[in-house]
């Protein structure tokens, strides 16, 4: 019944455009699932009944076999511990500097405001580029090191515009009866701003974390030493291989068609992240709105 009304107009025709619409978006929703719906039927496959090349649409079979080999390896740990290691420190520093200093920009008495602000849209329009940043990191003595996986990437343009936007919508007169109650801004910030703001939090959040998570190419510049490794660049290591012989320890591992390996080690890698993004998604899209009301 109410499937039906929301097809209809006010005079009781059929809205073919909405109908239209919701055709194409489930199309292409349908297309963004195929390929991680191809790799979960992959992976749960009987190995023997996979060959390279073939369209799999179906499982053929059911096993463990690919993810007993993917998760005997002391190298995915290693870097999912990497991972894990960065995605949680780096999120939380990253998300403490952005609220600040978005909250500190978003008021409208801080001197130099406006030059503040400039200078942080220019690094949205231009960058440094990745030899002068890498020199940068390389000088600063964090190569090799996990703080080269953070501290490059700690303040994101769209994070503290987004969070500035946010801070703005929120009355003045809230900020000014703190402070005729004695309350500086650190406290202003932390007791009042911080609990009002979790919903942009939360999405801002969600965004840092998903960056840090599914980050490659400063895991291949910064770091080369094998246990300094993230998730994603072991990842990378094990999909461009043609061959993953030096991948077995048990000889009978070896009937295992790299494919369904590859396909194992991406849904292993993958699942942390489908495991937290529910808690964060009533978040996602208020957080958003939010943020957007101000410009």
């Amino acid at each position: 019944m109410v499937m039906k009304k929301k097809f209809l107009r006010a005079g009781g025709e059929i809205d073919w455009m909405v109908i239209t619409s919701h055709f194409i978006i489930t199309i292409f929703a349908a297309l963004c699932l195929l390929p991680f719906y191809y790799i979960i039927v992959v992976s749960f496959s009987d190995p023997a009944r996979i060959n390279p090349g073939q369209l799999v649409l179906r499982p053929y079979g059911f096993s463990f076999d690919a993810y007993r080999v993917t998760l005997s390896q002391r190298q995915f740990f290693t870097s999912f511990w990497v991972s894990v290691q960065r995605t949680i420190l780096g999120t939380a520093i990253s998300l403490t500097v952005v609220s600040m200093l978005s909250y500190a920009i978003s008021k409208k008495y801080l001197r130099g405001r406006k030059i503040f602000f400039v200078m942080i849209i220019f690094t949205m329009l231009f960058s440094g580029g990745m030899i002068p940043t890498y020199l940068v990191v390389r000088y600063t003595r964090i190569i090799n090191t996990l703080w080269a996986l953070i501290i490059p990437n700690m303040v994101n343009t769209f994070n503290v515009i987004v969070l500035t936007n946010f801070f703005m919508a929120i009355p003045d007169e809230i900020e000014e009866s703190a402070k005729l109650d004695g309350a500086n801004d650190f406290v202003i910030f932390a007791k009042l701003m911080v609990p009002i703001s979790l919903p942009a939090l939360a999405t801002i959040t969600l965004f840092i974390a998903v960056t840090h998570w599914n980050s490659l190419m400063d895991g291949v510049i910064y770091i080369h030493r094998p246990h300094l490794k993230p998730l994603q660049v072991y990842l990378t290591e094990i999909v461009m291989r043609s061959q993953l012989e030096d991948f077995f320890q048990d000889s009978a591992d070896r009937a295992i068609p790299p494919l369904t390996l590859q396909c194992a080690t991406i849904f292993a890698s993958t699942f942390p992240i489908l495991v937290v993004y529910p808690f964060l998604q009533r978040y996602f899209v208020k957080g958003v709105m939010i943020g957007a009301i101000k410009g």
